[in-house]
């Protein structure tokens, strides 16, 4: 049952106040039956010594029974006394013989006579009375008279005194009390009631309908109480926060307008799906036209209805990726529009949280007219190359053609990889170089003269030695960045490819160690030289083995092998010797449609978003591999990962190439870090 506040706290104020009361009046009643008692007890107890002493005058006067009996009819006669009577004991009896009205009546007259006092309130006629039972012991002056021994009982004497007048007066005072205990109770009632709803009420229900006012976005509303109290501090806590409610629904509405226009504008389509059902939740103007559904039509679909099968499995393999990763990408997309129009999209896709519920968020972008840009561009690309064997019937103006051509595309390719290979290891391998060849130097020196001061039985020679290690590889491995980032000036020199596998394998050395990848070695110890360029190779290794990574996502394993195989690829011994080096990856392999274009430039799998990602990582690593007289061999199956293998030819004792010698190029690319990158080289050469 639904109570109002008001009347509860009445209620519970006029509980706690009544029960005070009757406390107080069970108090009071109790105190008054106590103090009833001992003034009866006190009152009978004085009568019966005053009746004793009376009594025993007259016996020392001389008086006998009868004077006795009027000293005991003269009491009975005292206004209040109800009762009093000489009780005889044994000795008496014998003595004087036994009188009917002097015999023990109860209990406690027989308690008396056995030497013990009693003091009772008892009830007799409806009123009360205190009884006082004392006995009377004999004495020596008494057995002058009485034939009995010292001490003995000779009887007791009993009176009861009326309490009929004490009765009335506490009677009295309790109604008194009774009377004033309710108009006060009632009193105080009232005023706490009064008090409660000017207030506590009054402030409360303006409190109310403030709250009511705001449920009704009435966010102008103010309460405004003056109570100079806690309300009043309560009442401008709430107008406060009425008025940052209004400020933040100001602010909320503006935004959600701004980014509702955002949404509802944009070209490109947004779509909001919940990942537990798998249905769009919402969709913008734009996703409702590329689609030719409207949206009401939109929102009752599903994956199923807009990917058709040969890309929806693609799709939900990249939406499992987007929910683990939290983005992604989908490249070559194509959704079924409704009347079954195909539409080719780029998506982009993020999880967002919403209210601790998660939704993919999904941005398609119609390619329909760079598709079709590209087909044109590929149909001109192949009508070019079809005039251009119908013009080329001179052998000799082709070949001259062609080498010109050649010699561009070989120049422009040398500015690329240079470009390239700047922007990521130029700037850092001179810096390095400079800043850490000389402190290197110091430590290793250092390390050398304590190596040489303590003996190989002090506790810090092996410490000692680990410093020099550590020194000696950080010095190589700068060593390599150096020799990879030097620029190519054409000249190839005899290297054994196995260093510079190891090499380019301590360059990658901090990113393996921050990801989840195992390299395994297989390097053939006994395998001879190369004719080539150290720098080119280890930027060939190091393509390839960022590209095994990037596809295995950061985590699997890497094998690096190294063998000698004849020219017509069987392993062996035999001559002309080529050495193959290959690096297989266990990621998922290269789709079959794909696989034919993976050399060509500007082609690329990867997610689109600046950097290095331009997609000339493999045509670089052909080209290269193609200046040593080399090529390069992929191997694939979709689900078990990749192989490339690279062939290039073994140099021969007398220090050239067996196979195709490498083209004479000139200086391959532009280096604007040149002067300081040899500078450097120089400086770690001689520390």
């Amino acid at each position: 049952m639904r109570i109002k506040l008001s009347r509860r706290f009445n209620l519970y104020v006029g509980g706690i106040l009544f029960i005070g009361m009757s406390a107080f009046v069970y108090h009071n009643t109790i105190s008054n039956e106590r103090l009833l008692q001992q003034i009866g007890n006190n009152e009978a107890q004085r009568l019966a010594r005053t009746s004793f002493d009376q009594l025993y005058t007259s016996m020392q006067l001389g008086g006998g029974r009868i004077e006795n009996q009027r000293i005991v009819d003269k009491i009975r006669a005292i206004i209040g006394v109800d009762e009093m009577r000489i009780v005889h004991g044994r000795a008496l009896d014998k003595q004087y013989g036994v009188e009917e009205s002097e015999l023990p009546r109860d209990e406690y007259d027989r308690a008396a006579l056995s030497g013990n006092t009693t003091s009772i309130i008892e009830s007799a006629k409806g009123a009360r009375a205190a009884r006082h039972v004392m006995p009377v012991f004999i004495t020596a002056d008494c057995r002058r008279c009485h034939n009995a021994g010292a001490g003995e009982v000779a009887g007791a004497i009993s009176v009861t005194i009326s309490l009929k007048k004490y009765d009335s007066v506490i009677a009295g005072h309790t109604m008194n009390f009774l009377f004033w205990s309710v108009f006060i109770l009632g009193f105080t009632s009232l005023a706490v009631m009064l008090s409660v709803r000017s207030r506590f009420l009054k402030p409360i229900e303006k409190l109310k309908e403030g709250a009511q006012a705001l449920a009704r976005w009435e966010l102008t509303h103010r309460v405004n109480l003056k109570t100079n109290d806690e309300l009043e501090d309560l009442s401008s806590a709430f107008d406060d926060m009425a008025e940052n409610l209004m400020e933040a629904t100001k602010e909320l509405k503006y935004t959600n307008k701004k980014y509702l226009k955002l949404v509802e504008m944009a070209l490109d389509a947004i779509l909001l799906k919940d990942i537990e059902t798998d249905m769009y939740v919402d969709a913008n103007p734009a996703a409702a036209a590329l689609a030719g559904y409207s949206r009401e039509e939109f929102l009752n679909l599903c994956t199923e209805d807009l990917f058709k099968s040969g890309i929806i499995g693609r799709y939900k393999e990249s939406y499992k990726r987007w929910i683990y990763d939290g983005k992604g990408y989908l490249h070559g997309g194509v959704i079924t529009g409704k009347g079954g129009a195909l539409v080719p999209v780029e998506i982009a896709a993020s999880v967002i949280d919403i209210d601790g519920r998660k939704f993919m968020q999904e941005i398609w972008r119609d390619i329909s007219e760079r598709k079709g840009l590209e087909d044109t561009l590929r149909r001109y690309v192949n009508d070019l190359e079809e005039t251009v064997r119908e013009r080329t019937g001179d052998l000799n103006r082709t070949l001259r053609e062609r080498e010109e051509a050649y010699g561009k595309l070989q120049a422009s390719e040398q500015k690329l990889i240079q470009s390239a290979k700047l922007i990521s290891l130029g700037e850092m391998g001179a810096g390095i170089a400079h800043e850490l060849n000389s402190p290197l130097a110091g430590v290793l020196s250092i390390t050398e003269v304590l190596l040489g001061r303590v003996g190989r039985n002090d506790a810090n020679y092996y410490l000692l030695e680990k410093i020099k290690d550590a020194s000696v590889r950080s010095k190589h491995i700068i060593q390599d960045m150096l020799s990879y980032a030097r620029p190519f000036k054409g000249e190839f020199v005899r290297v054994n490819i196995n260093d510079i596998v190891r090499g380019t394998l301590n360059l990658f050395a901090s990113e393996i160690k921050t990801s989840s990848i195992d390299i395994a070695l297989g390097l053939d110890d006994g395998l001879p030289d190369v004719m080539g360029n150290k720098g080119q190779l280890m930027e060939v290794l190091l393509n390839l083995i960022k590209n095994a990574r990037d596809a295995m996502g950061g985590k699997g394993g890497i094998s690096v092998n190294s063998r000698l195989r004849l020219s017509d690829g069987k392993s062996g011994r035999g001559a002309p010797p080529m050495i193959s080096v290959e690096i297989r990856d266990t990621g998922p392999g290269i789709p079959p449609e794909i696989k034919d274009r993976i050399f060509d430039p500007f082609f690329s799998t990867k997610e689109r978003g600046g950097g290095m990602n331009i997609g000339l990582g493999l045509s670089i690593t052909q080209s290269i591999v193609k200046e040593h007289g080399g090529f390069v061999e992929v191997d694939s199956e979709p689900g078990k990962g990749a192989a490339f293998r690279i062939i290039i030819p073994a140099a021969d004792p007398a220090g050239t190439a067996i196979g195709p010698p490498p083209p004479a190029s000139g200086t391959r690319g532009l280096n604007p870090f040149k002067g300081q990158a040899e500078t450097n080289a120089t400086e770690a050469s001689h520390a």
